[in-house]
């Protein structure tokens, strides 16, 4: 159950971080403390766009906000649904619904809101300008913009060679998952590496950071902005170390490490977090 407040040992989820209760607080866990340090206030309107399975929407409810998650796809959204009907939290809560559409062509009926947020949602949508422009109007006069988002092409080969050294030694000690492993010849694997990463970004037809970040800038005055560890979540989704212990430490350890690389500018990070506020209104 993708719930951070309910999270249990899911082994079927092979290839996801909800199947350890450490790897989900490390990854989506950390999503949602992140964009909650951002929220501008005590009890605020908030929509969150691209919402999955609801697992941020849900949080933030929770905290007693009044929440709206949109999604395109409606398997998901019957998911979050799901998950907020069995809610042993609901009671305490703020209004929480969602809606499956296209954020695009979605119609809000006048409501405004004091927040928007995209959660690793933006680098997939088409015409992100377009996309930003309408946040814009959705939003109130002191209302605000948080954007946490992947940009592939930042990836580079100081960053595809850490995470060469990191997977390659999982790999020798039995304790990463892959049809393809990676050899010895660092240069050919770091090559692989690096396009294997680009070559899905373009054919997913994913924006790059500048096609986000510039209209961003542009249309809100920005509050925060910060690069994330994120490279490391690939690494969870191959790596199964049979202790616990050790995998925890582990994890702990290597999301530390990234930090610490992006903190001295060692290796090019890919996940940034945008906070801004409407250029119409006064900052808070």
């Amino acid at each position: 159950m993708p719930d951070l407040r309910r999270l249990k040992v899911w082994p079927t989820m092979e290839s996801n971080p909800w199947r350890q209760p450490y790897l989900a607080d490390l990854t989506y866990g950390e999503m949602y403390r992140l964009a909650n340090a951002f929220v501008p206030g005590r009890k605020v309107r908030i929509l969150e766009v691209g919402c999955g399975q609801g697992f941020l929407s849900l949080e933030l409810a929770r905290k007693g906000h009044d929440v709206l998650g949109i999604d395109v796809d409606e398997k998901v959204v019957k998911t979050a649904r799901r998950v907020m009907k069995s809610d042993p939290y609901k009671s305490k809560r703020g209004t929480l619904e969602y809606e499956v559409s296209d954020f695009s062509s979605w119609n809000s009926l006048g409501k405004l809101y004091d927040l928007v947020i995209f959660n690793r949602v933006l680098h997939h949508i088409p015409r992100p300008n377009e996309v930003l422009d309408k946040v814009k109007h959705l939003l109130t006069i002191r209302g605000r913009i948080i954007c946490i988002e992947y940009a592939y092409d930042r990836f580079e080969r100081q960053s595809a060679t850490w995470f060469y050294h990191i997977r390659r030694v999982l790999e020798q000690a039995g304790w990463f998952a892959s049809n393809k492993p990676l050899s010895d010849n660092i240069q050919v694997s770091v090559n692989r590496i690096m396009k294997d990463w680009r070559e899905h970004g373009r054919k997913e037809r994913l924006n790059r950071f500048k096609e986000m970040h510039e209209p961003l800038r542009k249309l809100f005055r920005e509050r925060h902005f910060s690069w994330e560890p994120y490279i490391f979540w690939d690494i969870f989704m191959g790596m199964r170390i049979p202790s616990v212990e050790t995998e925890m430490g582990f994890a702990r350890s290597l999301k530390a490490m990234e930090k610490a690389l992006i903190e001295k500018a060692a290796i090019s990070p890919i996940l940034f977090c945008f906070v801004g506020d409407a250029l119409s209104g006064k900052n808070i």
